[in-house]
């Protein structure tokens, strides 16, 4: 009896019930699962969590692809392209074909996590459409890869204008017109005190500006993102002037001049000095560019890499060239009074020297060369000209100038010269003896200038007692002059 019920025992602790059976049929079909995916490979891989800009770009735009997984970084770039695509290319980026391909966009590329930036070499040309295309095989740092083609497209907005206005009242707030349609102009800003100066960022989403507080006398710099409207004070200037917002090119850094009062100290007010706004860091910080105290200078200009910079110490009557990643100044020796406008290469800097003639003076422009160390005239000094003020385009083909002769050419007003920095010969751009031209920048494409321009004259040829400074843009292949607006000042380019 013994031997024959201790089996029956046993099958009975082995039978499972509905619980148990429903487990093991999870397990087996996990195995089976697992089993099918090693035969058949991974059917998902890597997928595109991310991708910009989509639709509407700026001509400053980056490209950004934000993957599932870490990337093997050489393995994304190799596959990488920015084509520009053919005016009739279909719409459905899908039925691109070569024939609608037009040039590649060369340019560098970084990352953030797992999100690749890709910053072209060169301004995206306005109006143009481009097309992104990541082949397949870019490989996960798991071994996964990117199995299908990801491809996507955009259209490149043409730039705007912003300046501040009413130039004949007060308080001067910020507006933005599209050149083609100036009726179109918005005011972004609504200061009841007014707006001191401002700078665009690079890629055209925020403005950077100073507002003067009318109780204190002092001035902070603000931020205003243009597609959200948010506003964000960057300084605390109790006791400070903090003015003039200049953007680093790759939008982390804003430069600005400080100039502190001293109130209770019993000392002078400080000379100016530049301080940076690190927006990388939550919130914003703010240092001296120098660590040395002493060393002064305001003015700054910024090399296209960012890497270097430029300064007018009046102290010492020169220009400080700063490259920020040895820590090096060089000095150029001047007594015009401003920082002379750097090469995007950071290379070259051209720059005004007055000369002192019998009974009178006029400006001329010269080049320092800081790879071989080499001085030279731009201006052509046995001409009868003056100079003002220069700035380079984009790529560093050309300097638009400020220009007026005093022999028969003379003209009340400056007027803007395009001139090949190599040879110092120029051609004329925008000549019309009414008006004097200044404060005149290239926009990110290099394609046209937005100029301030003041009426000297009236039609008849006699001194306009009633005139307001106005802004204009000139195309430089067409040179047709479009007015954006009368009664503004200070325009700035909005990519």
């Amino acid at each position: 009896m013994t031997a024959t019920s201790a089996p029956s025992r046993s099958l009975r602790k082995l039978r499972l019930s509905a619980f148990d059976r429903m487990v093991a049929l999870i397990v087996v079909l996990l195995v089976a699962g697992i089993g099918l995916t090693i035969l058949l490979g991974d059917r998902v891989g890597v997928t595109v969590e991310r991708a910009a800009p989509l639709g509407e770009a700026r001509s400053t735009s980056r490209v950004v692809i934000q993957f599932s997984e870490v990337m093997q970084r050489d393995t994304v770039a190799e596959r990488l392209s920015l084509v520009a695509l053919h005016p009739d290319a279909p719409a459905d980026v899908m039925a691109l074909t070569p024939d609608d391909l037009g040039d590649s966009v060369t340019g560098s590329i970084t990352w953030n996590g797992r999100a690749m930036i890709f910053q072209p070499d060169t301004a995206l040309q306005p109006g143009g459409r481009y097309g992104v295309f990541l082949q397949p095989g870019a490989q996960a740092d798991t071994g996964r890869a990117v199995l299908a083609e990801y491809r996507f497209a955009f259209t490149v907005r043409r730039p705007r204008v912003a300046y501040l206005a009413p130039a004949s009242g007060s308080p001067f707030n910020i507006w933005i017109a599209d050149p083609t349609d100036p009726e179109s102009a918005q005011q972004v800003t609504f200061s009841p005190a007014g707006i001191f100066d401002f700078g665009v960022s690079p890629d055209g989403t925020k403005i950077a500006f100073s507002e003067r507080n009318t109780n204190t006398g002092t001035a902070d710099i603000k931020l205003l993102d243009l597609e959200t409207g948010g506003l964000e004070q960057l300084t605390n200037c109790a006791d400070s002037d903090c003015t003039t917002p200049v953007w680093r090119p790759d939008g982390q850094i804003i430069a600005y001049q400080r100039v502190d009062f001293n109130t209770g100290l019993n000392v002078p007010i400080s000379p100016t000095r530049t301080w940076l706004i690190d927006l990388s860091t939550t919130p914003a910080t703010t240092r001296p560019l120098f660590d040395d105290s002493q060393i002064l200078g305001y003015g700054l200009q910024w090399s296209a890499d960012g890497s270097k910079a430029t300064l007018y110490d009046s102290g010492t009557q020169s220009i400080l060239l700063y490259d920020l990643n040895e820590g090096s100044i060089a000095l150029v020796s001047s007594n015009y009074g401003n920082s002379g406008a750097l090469s995007p290469d950071g290379t070259k800097l051209v720059f005004t020297t007055v000369l002192f003639e019998p009974g009178t003076t006029r400006n001329v422009l010269q080049i320092a060369d800081f790879s071989s160390e080499a001085f030279s005239d731009l201006s052509h000094v046995d001409e009868l000209v003056d100079d003002d003020a220069a700035v380079w385009s984009p790529d560093g083909s050309l300097l638009a100038v400020a220009r007026r002769y005093t022999d028969d050419r003379y003209t009340r007003g400056r007027q803007i010269y395009l001139m090949d920095p190599a040879t110092g010969d120029v051609q004329p751009l925008v000549v019309d003896p009414r008006y004097a031209n200044g404060f005149f920048s290239f926009d990110p494409s290099g394609q046209q200038l937005v100029i301030q321009r003041f009426p000297e004259l009236t039609e008849d040829g006699t001194p306009n007692n009633a005139g307001v400074p106005e802004i204009w843009t000139v195309s430089l292949a067409s040179g047709i002059l479009r007015q954006i607006k009368i009664d503004g000042f200070h325009p700035r380019w909005v990519p």
